[in-house]
């Protein structure tokens, strides 16, 4: 049976096609033009993760949450920053203090958690674009060569969720993760992970020549897998909120949350390995 045409498909290549060249601008910028692209997409990625959290009768704290996040990317972009566990501390406390104003609530330790968890997850995750950006500067390479770590992690991680939605929408049959994510299939997880290898050799003999043959195999595997459980993981907050999507701010895609989700879990993925592993800093 073939599957019915996907409607949304126009949407998602408009979408790229207004992106991407500004993605490559700022990524080529670098410095304080790439750091304000991330700490919009944690704005935004923020203001639809406490919406659903609402929208589950919780109460979290926006505009404490937003703060720490800045605070955070600051703090990633310039970890030279005078006083960096000062701000933090200070952001914690008041969240905390912040709860003394309602003392007949209830629900005020899942308040300040769900405060907390939103820097982390949106806030702490995101920033390891940037620190993919300022790489070079603390493995003694040129500036300029960050632009590529970030590409690799985007060109690689949207390339493992093309291959999965393809292929999934396809082929897929077996569904194991239903309670999750019942679009999910095994055969889209497989097409997946053959997408993000293939992605990580063309970006090998294209932008990424730093990456050794197991290099790419390991980049390709890592992000594949990682991708697929930072989807995952938001589709379980969706399902557990009762949202059928972030937001519909990306046309054709959703929101913030659906497009970033995977870039959370292969961001960091990717940095770390590319800094101990490929380039051996400590």
């Amino acid at each position: 049976m073939t599957p019915a045409p996907d409607s949304s498909l126009p949407l998602r290549f408009l979408s790229g096609a207004v992106f991407i060249p500004i993605l490559i601008v700022l990524a080529w910028r670098g410095g304080y033009a790439f750091l304000a692209l991330v700490a919009l997409e944690v704005t935004l990625g923020l203001v639809e993760f406490y919406r659903m959290m609402r929208a589950k009768g919780l109460k979290p704290y926006p505009r404490v949450g937003w703060l720490a996040s800045m605070g955070l990317l600051w703090i990633m972009f310039r970890p030279e920053t005078a006083n960096a566990d000062f701000l933090l501390t200070s952001l914690l406390l008041l969240v905390l203090a912040l709860e003394l104003r309602q003392p007949q609530a209830t629900g005020r330790v899942e308040h300040i958690a769900l405060s907390m968890f939103g820097v982390l997850y949106v806030g702490w995750l995101s920033g390891h674009l940037v620190l993919l950006r300022e790489l070079p500067l603390s493995i003694g390479r040129p500036y300029s060569a960050g632009m590529s770590y970030v590409l690799l992690a985007f060109f690689v991680t949207w390339s493992s969720d093309t291959g999965g939605y393809t292929v999934g929408r396809l082929f897929g049959r077996i569904r194991p993760w239903k309670a999750i994510s019942p679009r999910k299939s095994l055969e889209g997880s497989l097409g997946s992970m053959g997408f993000a290898l293939a992605a990580a050799f063309i970006a090998r003999a294209w932008f990424a020549p730093y990456l050794r043959v197991w290099d790419a195999v390991a980049v390709g595997l890592l992000v594949g897998l990682f991708a697929q459980v930072g989807d995952l993981v938001e589709s379980l907050l969706k399902r557990d909120t009762g949202a059928g999507s972030s937001s519909n701010i990306i046309p054709g895609h959703g929101g913030v949350l659906d497009r970033f989700d995977s870039l959370y879990f292969a961001g960091p993925a990717l940095y770390y390995y590319l800094r101990f592993v490929v380039f051996g800093a400590g």
